[in-house]
């Protein structure tokens, strides 16, 4: 297996899809939206370039194995934090099904694992139905979704939210177990009337932050699998209440994990924010050069400005980020000009 960072490959299937249950309980197919596949007859996989946007179009394609689709799933690392993985899979119909299948522990995704990577979902568990509706994702398990130990019902509840919602027509998500909804999970007790992407992954707390007056934002710091491969690990952190969301989340991000993590951040602690202005659609971030000490002091870490741009539209939904050093633009050939957030993270490759 090999995870990369987005820099090294990132691939994209142009999806607009998500499954729907059928009839039943759920009600018939056309009681809810259909969305679909792109057909055969289309490019089986785009790769998208760096500025592709998230709902899925590219603007640079390759065509690769007839049958098969790249397909973002939800897992734990190592170190049990939820991270977004993207596995080639075989093409389906039934995208969001498949999706919560290959996070199931002891289904098909456990011939795909390795490098300390498990799933999320209890073992046995199964979708009976899923539909969508007016920007809901009402998602059917059957009874071995309560089969959990307390320590992971976090964990289940951030897999899940975030890998529905990364369909952009899927605002929240709603968990019914064998045919009934549910409003707390069983162990913890944890409300689950409504869940979205407000409610973080990863959660913590900063030193500082009193709860009930806090701000959120999602920095993408970095795990280790090996000497030379590294992986994106999401991390919402509640901050001091702040109205500059932006420049939040760059200066949590140089801060970078809390003392014990197994995390890192590719960005020197001595960078600063010199200034954040959001214009329409475009987000500009002008940083000190010390982001330059890399390669000589010639380039960025390419780490760091993946990490940046994933940060940064996450936690302030800009489309499209513009970095600068001193106020002027990066001589990194990627990002000279305003990028868009990538769609998949942290291929797995065998």
């Amino acid at each position: 297996m090999k995870i990369r960072s987005i820099s090294q490959a990132t691939a994209v299937l142009g999806v607009s899809a998500l499954l729907l249950s059928g009839c039943g309980l759920f009600g018939p197919e056309k009681e809810a939206t259909s969305i679909d596949a792109p057909p055969q007859s289309q490019v089986a996989v785009e790769l998208p370039d760096a500025t592709t946007p998230i709902d899925g179009s590219a603007q640079g394609t390759q065509t690769v194995a007839v049958g098969t689709a790249e397909r973002t799933v939800y897992l734990l690392d190592a170190n049990g934090y939820v991270v977004p993985v993207s596995l080639t899979l075989p093409k389906e119909e039934g995208v969001a099904k498949q999706i919560l299948s290959y996070m199931v522990k002891g289904g098909p995704v456990e011939s795909l694992l390795q490098g300390g990577f498990s799933a999320v979902l209890p073992q046995g568990t199964e979708v009976k139905g899923l539909v969508i509706k007016n920007g809901v994702a009402t998602v059917d398990f059957s009874k071995e979704f309560k089969t959990y130990e307390e320590k992971d019902e976090k964990r289940i509840l951030d897999a899940v939210t975030r890998a529905m919602t990364e369909f952009s027509n899927v605002k929240t998500v709603q968990i019914w177990v064998n045919g009934t909804p549910l409003t707390e999970m069983p162990a913890a007790s944890t409300p689950i009337t409504q869940l979205d992407r407000g409610h973080g992954v990863n959660l913590e707390l900063a030193d500082g932050a009193i709860p009930g007056n806090t701000s959120s934002v999602t920095v993408f710091f970095q795990g280790q699998l090996d000497d030379s491969r590294t992986y994106f690990v999401p991390v919402t952190r509640l901050i001091p209440a702040t109205t500059d969301l932006a420049k939040a989340t760059v200066e949590e991000l140089i801060k970078g994990p809390k003392e014990g993590s197994q995390l890192f951040s590719s960005l020197l602690r001595t960078t600063r924010v010199l200034d954040v202005k959001q214009e329409k659609d475009l987000l500009t971030v002008n940083l000190s050069n010390d982001i330059l000490k890399y390669d000589e002091g010639k380039e960025a870490s390419p780490e760091a400005l993946e990490s940046l741009v994933l940060s940064l539209t996450e936690s302030t939904g800009a489309p499209k980020v513009q970095l600068l050093v001193e106020g002027k633009p990066l001589s990194n050939a990627d990002y000279t000009k305003p990028v868009s957030r990538p769609v998949q993270l942290n291929p797995m490759q065998f």
